[in-house]
């Protein structure tokens, strides 16, 4: 027979087993993507805004001088606001993060490539662009325009050639962002083609309408 006491013992083992049972995890959500080789880049404030709010705005170029400009952020109030990009590259280049961010431009076609310049400018100049510059892929679940050597981007009203812009920069994770200015994260908005007849674009995953993300019911941003 089993004595009271063994039966005691054993209730409070099982108890302290259930107490001690590990809750269980929150597995991370993310907003869901589509699949597209064609994308606009769309800017999501992760901090302060300017005053004038800066956040939903479109990538776009300003022309500097023959092939050159400068990257800048404009109101996305139509579904052309900015310009068109694609990836491009072999799939060995995109999965080591050596692929470029190109947008077609002129007539005919030819390419405009994203660069980082060393002043912490960022260019859309004509050409392949800078390797390196791309999305963000799996296993990270939020694609995002990135730099291979990591960094953030940030936004700045600025006095240009043909007048103020807001102007994109890049700098160091984790260095400070100038007074006056805005980080940003550039996310993909799917697109239809941009002319792009580059056999290497790439399809990538991107969001279906950036400006329209809840991102307070995403636990993972």
């Amino acid at each position: 027979m089993v004595s009271t006491t063994f039966k005691a013992l054993s209730a409070m083992a099982l108890a302290s087993l259930a107490t001690a049972a590990p809750t269980t995890r929150q597995v991370p959500n993310y907003p869901p993507t589509a699949l597209s080789s064609n994308f606009r880049l769309i800017a999501n404030v992760t901090g302060a805004d300017l005053a004038t709010p800066i956040n939903d705005y479109a990538l776009t170029s300003y022309h500097t001088g023959a092939g050159t400009a400068y990257a800048v952020l404009v109101p996305n109030t139509t579904p052309t606001s900015g310009r068109i990009f694609y990836v491009n590259g072999t799939a060995e280049e995109v999965r080591y993060n050596a692929a470029n961010v190109l947008s077609d431009e002129g007539s005919p076609l030819f390419p405009g490539g994203v660069s980082i310049n060393a002043d912490n400018t960022v260019s859309i100049n004509a050409g392949a662009g800078e390797a390196g510059v791309g999305l963000k892929r799996f296993p990270v679940a939020v694609p995002e325009l990135a730099y291979l050597g990591g960094g953030e981007f940030y936004g700045c009203v600025k006095d240009l050639v043909f007048g103020s812009a807001v102007q994109l920069f890049f700098k160091a994770e984790g260095s400070p962002t100038p007074a006056g200015c805005a980080d940003v994260s550039l996310l993909p908005q799917c697109s239809e083609g941009s002319g792009a007849e580059d056999a290497s674009a790439n399809t990538v995953n991107c969001y279906a309408d950036v400006a329209g993300i809840d991102w307070s019911v995403y636990s993972a941003y």
